[in-house]
């Protein structure tokens, strides 16, 4: 698992500091290459020598020592994942706010792969409302992950949460961490997100609630798990793209489909979480239509083009093919139907009639619908969170024989 894995061991001001030197010795022990990096403060708790002569290389602590490269960006973009351990208060909301003010804020910003953090601290700060809250601004941008603490006896003589994790717990998540991050290597994935708009005239569009948002999180996931190609096809210019992934963006039915089609063929996994207008005008006018004018005999509505089922008769062997159902109520025999009709290999289905989830909402639940029958349902969450479970469950289908 850690053999040859790249690992930059982070060590902040806190007593727990010492407790580092026996995870870099169990990590290198294990094969891992590691490079310690510490802040200035943490330099009062632990003499930097001792990671270097753990880890055989040369503890990192000055920001702009290295004039040759950019080493932040370089050390970073070659990790394989990033630990903190220990994690002061101050290192966690520096990370919260993105604030790099040393080597170790700002590889761990610019840093591509997981970072997990185990935080220790007396109880008090640790509960501190603002910690909580920059704490969970981490957990929900999905690149940062949190182990502990624990409680126990503190530094200061009191009895509270605040301890540092276990260094076998600490060890065995940056493991799943580890296989986390690369069970989607060499695969090519496109993902649809946001509502298409279909023109009526040159103001007025039919369109729906849907933000874009749970495929942007799909599309980041993806990337974040190692695939080699992410193609993002979305209506929804508003949101940020997310970071490594290859962005097109589209308005309606015909422009989607034209994107799909243009990458299908060299594609391993198509999520279709986008939600496609079922209805699109007959006629789309070049002006916009007076009221004066007798405008409602002028608005004539068809039935759509379903492009999740072009792209089922299009799809080859070895393709995997993922739809999404945004319903008012279902049944799974419903689903199960669609599967079937569309030669879809799961859908994701969502009711949107339960408040605060789905369109339009950062938080998601929804029940992961398989070929074979299979359910499984994901609680409410971040919809950052609820992509990740749903990859977890696409990667354990592709990887069972």
């Amino acid at each position: 698992m850690f053999f040859k894995k790249k690992i930059v061991l982070g060590i902040t001001a806190s007593i727990a500091a010492y407790k580092a030197a026996s995870i870099c010795s169990r990590l290198v022990g294990m094969g891992a290459v590691v490079i310690p990096v510490m802040t200035p403060n943490s330099l009062n708790f632990i003499n930097p020598i001792t990671f270097s002569s753990i880890s055989g290389n040369k503890t990192i602590i000055d920001q702009f020592r290295n004039q040759k490269i950019i080493y932040h960006i370089s050390l970073s973009h070659s990790a394989d994942i990033f630990l903190i351990a220990p994690a002061s208060a101050d290192t966690i909301s520096k990370l919260s706010y993105g604030i790099g003010d040393n080597f170790l804020t700002t590889s761990a910003i610019s840093a591509k792969c997981p970072v997990l953090i185990a935080p220790a601290m007396n109880e008090s700060m640790y509960l501190d409302p603002i910690i909580q809250k920059n704490i969970q601004r981490l957990e929900r941008s999905g690149k940062y992950f949190f182990t502990g603490p624990k409680s126990g006896k503190l530094a200061c003589g009191e009895e509270g949460l605040g301890r540092m994790e276990d260094e076998e717990i600490i060890i065995e998540k940056l493991g799943e961490l580890l296989s986390h991050n690369n069970d989607l290597k060499g695969k090519k994935i496109i993902i649809t997100a946001g509502g298409t708009k279909e023109f009526i005239d040159t103001v007025r569009y039919i369109s729906n609630k849907s933000s874009g948002k749970m495929g942007h999180a799909l599309a980041g996931e993806a990337y974040f798990r190692g695939a080699s190609e992410v193609i993002l096809i979305s209506t929804a210019k508003n949101l940020s793209p997310p970071y490594g992934v290859k962005v097109e963006y589209v308005e309606n039915t015909g422009e989607m489909k034209e994107s799909l089609l243009k990458y299908f063929a060299n594609s391993d996994i198509i999520i279709m979480a986008a939600a496609v207008s079922d209805i699109i005008p007959v006629q789309k006018y070049d002006f916009k239509l007076k009221k004066k004018n007798d405008i409602l005999s002028k608005i004539k509505f068809k039935e759509n083009e379903d492009i999740l089922k072009i792209l089922a008769e299009r799809k080859k062997k070895g393709q995997y093919l993922i739809g999404f159902a945004a319903e008012s109520g279902y049944s799974t025999i419903d689903i199960m139907e669609k599967i079937k009709d569309k030669n879809a290999d799961m859908i994701i289905a969502n009711d949107i009639s339960k408040e605060g989830i789905g369109m339009d909402s950062d938080f998601n639940e929804v029940d992961i619908i398989k070929k074979d029958g299979s359910i499984k349902k994901l609680a409410r969450n971040e919809k950052r969170i609820i992509a990740r479970g749903i990859w977890d469950e696409i990667t354990e289908i592709l990887i069972t024989p």
